[in-house]
């Protein structure tokens, strides 16, 4: 289903305007669909969906819940919709790619740009008050393999609806890391107090902490150059979580007990 989905999305200039994410390929299932996943946006769009029910296709826009009326209503009024709900919009064509070719042509709209950065989504804790955050799709689970930003941790850890499966996930105690998004620059690190490794990420971002040539590395690069990610979920005493911090350690070769060197960032 991606050899229709993608050509409707470069096509109509759709593909352009976002920074993909991921691709999901459910076709397997017994509603065939496939996801094009975008990065955060001033939309508050999370993906195009493409949704198989024979003999009928259904193009879909999944958004946040509270993404910009203006831009919503703009959705709601193309012609070809067939279902609303509080997360996203079908629609029902015998061209995909005009329709979309529209959505583009809304999103490029000088109004729905200005309307949609003015309705973002600001930081509540004191430490962040008023930065401005991302939108996250908090509903989905997956993190392993998955990167999340300084500020996508911030939005996680913010967002105490029910909707929020994601915060529920990254509070579980394991391995994470904090490299370069070369991947060159490496901190492991560990969870196994009360938070679990959301907690964790969020004492870095808040406090700094004692992880000496990881702070030596923010001062110098800023944490606009981090990524976090989850190495491994472990379920064991504290003492067994930091003996499997240790092998991590050893394994990506992040230990430097001498001077920063900007490339090593675990002191010990």
């Amino acid at each position: 289903m991606f050899d229709v989905l993608e050509p409707i999305l470069v096509t109509s200039g759709l593909a352009g305007m976002f920074e993909l994410k991921q691709r999901d390929d459910r076709t397997s299932e017994v509603t065939p669909w496939v996801a094009y996943r975008v990065k955060p946006n001033i939309y508050k769009i999370r993906s195009f969906e493409l949704w198989k029910t024979p003999p009928n296709t259904f193009f879909r826009i999944y958004h946040a819940p509270d993404i910009n009326e203006n831009l919503k209503m703009m959705l709601e009024s193309l012609p070809d919709i067939r279902k609303v709900k509080s997360a996203y919009i079908d629609y029902q064509t015998d061209d995909y790619i005009e329709l979309a070719k529209k959505i583009a042509e809304i999103l490029s709209s000088e109004e729905i740009i200005k309307d949609s950065k003015a309705t973002s989504r600001h930081a509540r804790t004191s430490k962040f008050e008023g930065l401005e955050l991302p939108d996250v799709d908090t509903a989905q689970e997956e993190v392993l393999g998955q990167t999340f930003t300084w500020r996508e941790v911030i939005a996680i850890w913010e967002d105490n609806s029910e909707e929020n499966k994601l915060k529920e996930v990254l509070s579980r105690n394991g391995i994470y890391i904090q490299r370069s998004e070369d991947g060159k620059s490496r901190y492991i690190g560990s969870a196994y107090g009360t938070s679990g490794i959301i907690g964790r990420w969020m004492a870095h971002l808040q406090f700094l902490g004692n992880a000496h040539h990881l702070n030596l590395y923010v001062l110098e690069n800023g944490y606009n150059s981090i990524l976090f990610s989850v190495m491994e979920f472990l379920d064991g005493t504290d003492s067994e979580i930091i003996q499997r911090e240790s092998v991590w350690k050893r394994t990506l070769g992040t230990i430097n007990r001498g001077p920063y060197n900007g490339i090593q960032l675990n002191k010990n």
